[in-house]
């Protein structure tokens, strides 16, 4: 008959433990990928703004060509993202 070695299943708890901790970190991470592109395509669904709504600034043709949707200036677009 076997011995139970209590070090071992400590070992063990703490490895599943760990792989449980990494795998809820990657399930709340693909929780927040699919947020932001739920966003980013409710954005692209609008028509770009040639003025920054907060700034009241144009919006480069160039910027309004690559984000979709664009209702922000570059600088302003930072700020928001900042707090």
């Amino acid at each position: 008959m076997k011995e139970l070695d209590l070090q071992d299943d400590f070992v063990y708890n703490n490895e599943e433990e760990a792989e449980m901790g990494q795998l809820h970190a990657i399930h709340n991470n693909m929780n927040a990928i699919a947020g932001v592109r739920r966003k980013l395509l409710e954005q692209a669904a609008q028509p770009s703004a040639e003025e920054c709504e907060e700034c009241g600034d144009e919006i480069p043709e160039a910027r309004r060509r690559v984000v979709p949707g664009v209702q922000l200036c570059v600088f302003c677009q930072e700020k928001h993202e900042r707090s």
